[in-house]
């Protein structure tokens, strides 16, 4: 009694089943499988079922167009303009060295009918003080001023609100009428002259304590002890309110 091996047994069933499919798919191309057949029966008596009413063929036309593509010309630059380039999607275009010209071959005009020229005055920037140490450094610079008639400094340092108060009770009000005071006074002979200066800081508060010798109406000199209370807005001196007492 001869046996057949088992595993030729499961190639014959594997070719088996491939001849039934390629039996069915011949007959679904050829067109000669009925409308209403719903089966191909193969010699294994498997049945492969067939959807021939809804399939529809569609012939596609191939046409070859040969197109001639031109290779954009390739132009070196820096690794800088070509990440920029790779960022922006846009050609970066640079002039060729001493010519006028871009890469692309366009010309480059400047229009001067409309550039002017205008020389700029340099002036002295002074940033506005803020915190006690910008305040100390706002009456160093008024101080250093005050002491040298530096009349133009000094209006650096005063806000167009600027008040004097004098210590007879007179006040004079705003900063180009105090300055004007300053230089009269600067300009007089035998004037008031401070020593022992003393600076105590508040916030906006700056206290002033010294000592003066002044010429009074009887044209005789006396000494006497000052108090000068300034009050700082927007980092400008907006205040100077003086006090004077004689003690000889």
């Amino acid at each position: 009694m001869s046996t057949t091996p088992k595993n030729t047994q499961i190639i014959e069933k594997d070719q088996t089943r491939t001849g039934s499919a390629n039996k069915a798919r011949k007959v679904v191309e050829s067109g000669t499988a009925r409308p209403h057949q719903e089966y191909i029966e193969t010699a294994a008596r498997q049945r492969i079922r067939l959807n021939v009413a809804k399939q529809d063929v569609t012939e596609i036309s191939v046409q070859d167009k040969s197109t001639e593509v031109s290779a954009p010309s390739q132009t070196r630059f820096s690794s800088a303009k070509t990440a920029q380039a790779k960022e922006t999607d846009t050609p970066v275009l640079l002039p060729t060295a001493q010519s006028g010209r871009l890469t692309n071959g366009f010309k480059i005009v400047q229009n001067r009918a409309y550039q002017q020229k205008q020389k700029i005055k340099r002036s002295r920037l002074t940033a506005q003080t803020t915190n006690e140490i910008e305040y100390k450094k706002l009456f160093t610079r008024f101080e250093e001023a005050f002491s040298t008639h530096d009349i133009e400094e000094i209006s650096r340092c005063l806000s167009p609100a600027f008040q004097w108060r004098q210590p007879n009770g007179d006040v004079i009000y705003g900063k180009k009428e105090a300055l004007s005071e300053m230089e009269r006074r600067f300009a007089t002979p035998n004037g008031p002259t401070f020593s022992e200066v003393v600076w105590r800081f508040k916030g906006t508060t700056v206290i002033q304590t010294y000592t003066v010798e002044y010429m009074g109406p009887d044209r005789k000199w006396r000494r006497g002890r000052g108090m000068d209370l300034y009050e700082i807005a927007d980092g400008l001196i907006i205040v100077k309110d003086a006090f004077w007492k004689i003690v000889a």
